[in-house]
Order: structure tokens, then C-alpha cells, then sequence
């Protein structure tokens, strides 16, 4: 049987750690600091909450797609 997790502990992901990857490799890490420290007001996106850090991944995602065509 499966051990209860309490509501209030949040799942880890790796899709950010992969898609900071991406953007690395794309040269965009100006632009992920630049959008998460102006837009965001944090430093790191596990300082978001989870839906603003979903926000903030998926608009990582279309600038990289946008960059990359």
C-alpha cells in the first residue's frame, strides 16, 4: 500500500532541470534571469508557486521554441 503523502508537499519535477538545460545550450540564460527576476521577482523558480512556475516554464518553452526555428 502506497505511504499518504500530507497536501502540502509539493512533487519534484525535472522538467524545469531540462528545459534550464535547453535554454543553456540555446544561449537564452540572460533572458531566463532577465523574465524570472523582473517578471517573477525571484531569483530561482523554485521560489514560485507552483502555478506561477508552470507560467513561467511553459513561456520559457515558446521563447525557446521561437528561438530555435
Amino acid at each position: 500500500m502506497d505511504t499518504p503523502v500530507p497536501e502540502h508537499v509539493q512533487p519534484i519535477t525535472t522538467e524545469g532541470l531540462t528545459l534550464k538545460a535547453a535554454i543553456d545550450a540555446a544561449n537564452l540564460t540572460e533572458m531566463w534571469d532577465m523574465i524570472l527576476t523582473l517578471d517573477y521577482g525571484v531569483g530561482d523558480p523554485d521560489q514560485l508557486s507552483p502555478e506561477k512556475r508552470d507560467e513561467f516554464l511553459n513561456v520559457m518553452s515558446l521563447l525557446l521554441q521561437a528561438f530555435e526555428r
